[in-house]
């Protein structure tokens, strides 16, 4: 008998022992799996804090380019207003300077008038001054020579003798006329008799 719970004893402990060490095994498979799971999820933490990290560069980055571009664009939006003012002012400048071009057009076209009329007139006085210069050569060729100047002078007395005959002749038929028998009153002739002489020079050219 007691040899017997000598040997049970002895069975259980080493039941006991081959469970513990059973166990321990399967802690140990287990810590180690743990320990596998851990490193795995360590290693994804690394990955995704990295990951994190970079996302962190990447907005950090993103927010400069984004201020970087509101910059451009608050830029561009001042460089554009500038443009439509300059674009503005030139237009103004263009439409004053198409009036100054269509004013300038309308006096150029009233002094080629003007300057077609004065070569009108320029053409006429040349016409005029080329026959008074003929008639001035004429005067002086006649007045050079003595028999074209007696010739001149007797043409000039004849001239003269005809308008002094001419002049007697009105001056006689207005006498002859009297007052054609109408009645004298108050000592005057009720005919009116008006005597007027006119004498006109003719020009030596003629």
């Amino acid at each position: 008998m007691k040899n017997s719970k000598i040997i049970l004893i002895i069975l259980f402990l080493l039941g006991s022992a081959i469970f513990s060490i059973f166990k321990y095994v399967l802690i140990l498979n287990e810590k180690k799996q743990l320990l596998n799971n851990l490193n795995q999820i360590k290693a994804q933490a690394l990955i995704l804090e990295k990951e994190k990290q970079d996302l962190k560069e990447n907005l950090a980055k993103e927010r400069e380019l984004n201020t970087q571009l509101n910059q451009e664009n608050s830029q561009l939006k001042e460089n554009l207003k500038i443009s439509e003012e300059k674009l503005a002012s030139l237009q103004k400048d263009l439409d004053t300077a198409e009036k100054l071009i269509q004013e300038i057009k309308s006096k150029v076209s009233s002094l080629e008038a003007e300057n077609q009329a004065l070569k009108d007139q320029n053409n006429a006085l040349n016409n005029q001054l080329g026959i008074v210069s003929q008639e001035r050569d004429n005067l002086k060729m006649r007045l050079s020579s003595l028999p074209e100047l007696k010739k001149a002078i007797k043409e000039l007395k004849r001239k003269t003798i005809m308008v002094k005959e001419e002049i007697k002749k009105k001056t006689e038929d207005k006498l002859i006329e009297g007052n054609q028998g109408f009645i004298i009153r108050t000592g005057k002739s009720t005919y009116p008799v008006k005597l007027k002489i006119e004498v006109k020079p003719v020009p030596l050219n003629e």
